[in-house]
């Protein structure tokens, strides 16, 4: 797993860093201005002696370190320019004193501001004769949108500018704590980013702006990101093997639990018959299917590994008590559709089974988020909802919902006390307070039935014995990898539901020899 922070966070490791270094930033501006050269020495080699390099400093800090990076570079006998986006008085603090030193080296410097006339017709001229930007406009502390001057210059280097682009932290213009890349950035093909990644280096969208993203300590201790904490944690296929149980030599169909999965209406019965596989797939040693009796010859044929109990009402208290009598972990949401006879089977299944639930798809059609809090007080929960069936769950429109996932899927988690899975591209986890954001998957997985796949998988891994957050972070992360398999062996086109339940125990075993 990787450790995430965001800009506050990151701030106050910088301030904590800098109090033991007696107040001394200047130590951290060097360094970060060192990182960036040696990522440049990799990047073009010995060719980097025949580049020009054209430095753009902003009045901040993060023009502070792309001063140091001019600095360096013409130390190492690299052409360089330097251009202030603001007049040497308006340079503060570290910043002002890093100006002051490369005064004092044979640096060209050239100030071209908000107020200079031809200064967008003489900074594209800068560009055109240069072969790489340092791109030290704005850091992590921009709040708002770019505009006027700062954006013309930014859009001049996205334009007219055909060279290699190096960012200093983060590209200027994203916001370091958000996805969103709708506002004037700097498109990067190098993010130099220091301390921890921020959240724009991995959230897409405006995770495809950072281009390569490379993470230098600059001194910063470890002890003191333990102390501000983690914005959320990253977490793909090499996780898989460190959250894997072992199981022992005379383990038993008993030992690896027993799934239930709660069928839904007609039309709709494979979604159970997906997930109930999935889950034999996945491990647990029985899974059965609750269905109507009915509509049993519709189902009955497709899985021979899959059991069913046949109610002759659904809606049963007597027949779900004996259902769910022997279930280790029950899954219920998927196809189920949406009435007050779905709600009412689901407050049974809520008040019946004092076990772990997976709850998926219609469920979240069926109650708002507070109401449904108050069914589940107590009860051990796992939410599935897609961005849609979350909007409709918590009365939030689907656009700030995937503007805001990490936050939305936290606040939903501490108000239902569940482990939250917001589905999706980059699908966020929220344990209450801890959040995680998966990086396996693929555009494979947008077909019918994935998601009854991975309501499957997580409740297997469920009954297995895995805590509710180990089985989330273990089902996520392989039915992502399963996706990718999948996708390398049959084209995105290929890829169905089935496909998936096919490559799950691959994507399980993965890194396990």
């Amino acid at each position: 797993m990787r450790v995430v922070v965001d800009s506050i966070r990151m701030r106050e490791a910088d301030r904590l860093t800098i109090e033991m270094l007696n107040s001394n930033g200047i130590i951290l501006m060097e360094h970060a201005g060192t990182a960036c050269v040696r990522e440049l020495e990799k990047e073009f080699g010995r060719r980097l002696i025949e580049k020009k390099v054209l430095c753009i400093a902003g009045k901040g800090n993060n023009g502070g370190d792309a001063i140091v990076v001019a600095r360096q570079l013409k130390s190492k006998g690299v052409n360089v320019k330097l251009i202030l986006l603001a007049k040497p008085d308006d340079y503060k603090g570290d910043a002002r004193f890093q100006l002051e030193i490369i005064r004092n080296y044979p640096v060209e410097i050239e100030v071209i501001d908000k107020d200079r006339s031809d200064g967008l017709e003489v900074f594209r001229k800068n560009l055109s004769e240069s072969d790489i930007v340092v791109d030290g406009i704005f850091g992590t502390g921009l709040s708002k949108p770019v505009e006027g001057f700062y954006r013309k210059i930014i859009d001049a280097i996205n334009n007219d500018f055909n060279g290699f682009v190096l960012s200093v932290d983060i590209p200027s213009g994203l916001f370091a704590d958000k996805s969103t890349d709708i506002y004037s950035h700097i498109k990067a093909n190098l993010t130099v980013t220091f301390g921890k990644i921020k959240p724009c280096h991995v959230l897409y969208p405006a995770s495809k702006s950072c281009g390569r993203v490379v993470e230098d300590w600059i001194t910063i201790p470890d002890f003191v990101f333990e102390k501000v904490g983690e914005y959320f944690y990253l977490i793909g296929k090499d996780d898989i093997k460190p959250l894997k149980k072992d199981f022992p030599p005379d383990s038993h169909k008993g030992t690896f639990g027993h799934a239930g999965i709660i069928s839904g209406e007609k039309g709709k019965l494979g979604a159970s018959i997906l997930a109930s596989f999935a889950a034999l797939k996945s491990g647990c040693g029985l899974s059965t299917v609750y269905i109507e009796e009915s509509d049993y010859p519709f189902v009955s044929s497709f899985y021979p590994e899959v059991m069913f109990y046949l109610a002759k009402v659904k809606n049963s208290d007597d027949f779900l008590t004996e259902f769910l009598n022997t279930k280790s972990a029950v899954l219920i949401g998927q196809g189920l559709g949406v009435g007050e006879y779905q709600k009412s089977l689901v407050k049974k299944v809520i008040k019946l089974f004092d076990k772990p639930i997976v709850f998926d798809a219609d469920v979240f059609k069926n109650f708002t988020v507070d109401e449904f809090a108050e069914y589940t007080k107590g009860k051990e929960i796992v939410l599935t909802p897609h961005p849609g069936e979350m909007s409709s769950f918590t009365g939030y429109s689907t656009k700030e919902i995937q503007e805001n996932r990490i936050e939305v899927a936290k606040e939903v988690s501490l108000k239902t006390g569940a482990v939250v899975v917001l589905k999706g591209y980059q699908t966020v986890i929220a344990n209450r307070e801890k959040v995680f954001v998966n990086t396996t998957g693929t555009s494979a997985l947008g077909t019918a039935g994935s998601g009854d796949v991975l309501g499957g998988i997580i409740t297997s891994l469920i009954c297995q014995g895995y805590s509710l957050i180990n089985a989330v972070l273990l089902g996520v992360i392989s039915h992502g990898l399963a996706g990718e398999i999948a996708e390398n062996a049959e084209g995105r086109e290929g890829v169905t539901a089935g496909s998936l339940i096919d490559k799950i125990s691959k994507a399980l075993n993965y890194g396990i020899e």
